[in-house]
């Protein structure tokens, strides 16, 4: 979890998990003034899930750890087709997506 420095104040939030070593599992969160950021996520034989909340009247980039962006799911569907997210790019074995507020659920395979 993270500020954006051109939109100091978690008005616009950088959510990019870093799964690393042998870590499987992280939870975190953040209270600023526009409410509760949480950010939660695991990893299991290439699955990765990851959970994100984005509190009222902000945005967010969320990076997802993904092998190809296609293979991205949101609340089961492809994060592609969501009307709530817009992909940006792949970036550093991650799908970059633009989020409104509101509640994230995301699935992906990652490379091993």
């Amino acid at each position: 979890i993270n500020y954006d420095p051109a939109q100091p104040g978690f008005k616009h939030i950088i959510l990019r998990p870093r799964p690393v070593g042998d870590l499987k599992f992280v939870k975190a969160w953040h209270k600023c003034s526009y409410g509760t950021i949480s950010s939660s996520w695991k990893r299991d034989a290439g699955q990765f899930t990851f959970e994100a909340t984005i509190p009222p009247n902000t945005t967010a980039t969320v990076y997802v750890p993904a092998s190809n962006a296609a293979r991205v799911l949101e609340s089961g569907q492809p994060a592609n087709k969501s009307k709530a997210l817009k992909f940006l790019r792949m970036e550093d074995g991650n799908a970059v997506y633009e989020a409104g507020s509101g509640h994230y659920s995301f699935c992906s395979t990652m490379l091993p």
